[in-house]
């Protein structure tokens, strides 16, 4: 007696879209774009998938849960691009993003940790404008500019000879506060390549150093120097 060869399972679409976490509504899309199909229909007209189905849903959603987007696993499983290469592909953007995403934390953690430093709405777009461009003047001399110590020692002296200027009470167009600002106007300009204020820069620059750096920088200090430099114009 020949022994009944055994029924492959089945499975309709309910239960394919049970059995791998995704919805029937998935499903149907995964058909309509190509990435899916039945391995069979009932005499009434109902889909049936077999194992080779359900493999596929679950090799279709790991893709996905890597962000590749359906036309991209669809070339990938057609074989009409190569996997790897895809993945090279994704992982470049990929790394793109996650250093966009790792420069706005960094804004937002600096904008928001400093407590002495107020940055309203009328002055967010000009900071970040000159945080955009100190960083990109560093990221092109590969330097640290800030950091020099060249740099904050002239920093130095400016801040006391201007915190002594404001001590004494001198006008900002006065001959020596001038002397002082054009100091400051050069080296802000080596610093950050931008024309701007002295309140501006000086935040984005608190903002890439440490605080030791820039310590007594406070408003007025900038306000002070801010007049000074209008002065200049």
């Amino acid at each position: 007696m020949t022994k009944a060869t055994p029924r492959r399972r089945r499975w309709r679409i309910g239960e394919l879209a049970e059995a791998t976490g995704v919805t029937v509504r998935t499903l149907h899309h995964y058909e309509h774009t190509g990435l899916l199909s039945a391995s069979e229909r009932t005499d009434g007209g109902h889909r049936m998938y077999d194992r080779d189905s359900v493999q596929r849903v679950y090799q279709i959603r790991a893709l996905r849960e890597l962000g590749f987007s359906l036309e991209e696993i669809r070339r990938a499983m057609d074989g009409r691009t190569s996997l790897t290469h895809l993945l090279r592909d994704h992982l470049e953007r990929i790394e793109l993003q996650v250093a966009r995403a790792t420069l706005l934390r960094d804004r937002l953690r600096n904008m928001t940790t400093d407590g002495e430093i107020h940055v309203s709405v009328d002055e967010l777009p000009a900071t970040l404008d000159a945080m955009s461009r100190v960083e990109k003047r560093a990221q092109t001399r590969r330097c640290r500019c800030a950091m020099d110590p060249d740099r904050e020692e002239r920093w130095r002296r400016i801040h006391e000879e201007l915190r002594d200027c404001m001590t004494r009470g001198e006008h900002p167009r006065s001959e020596r506060v001038t002397a002082v600002a054009l100091q400051a106007r050069s080296l802000i300009t080596e610093v950050a390549g931008v024309g701007s204020t002295a309140s501006t820069i000086l935040k984005v620059l608190a903002r890439l150093s440490t605080p030791r750096k820039l310590a007594g920088w406070d408003p007025s200090l900038m306000q002070y120097l801010d007049l000074a430099l209008a002065a200049l114009e």
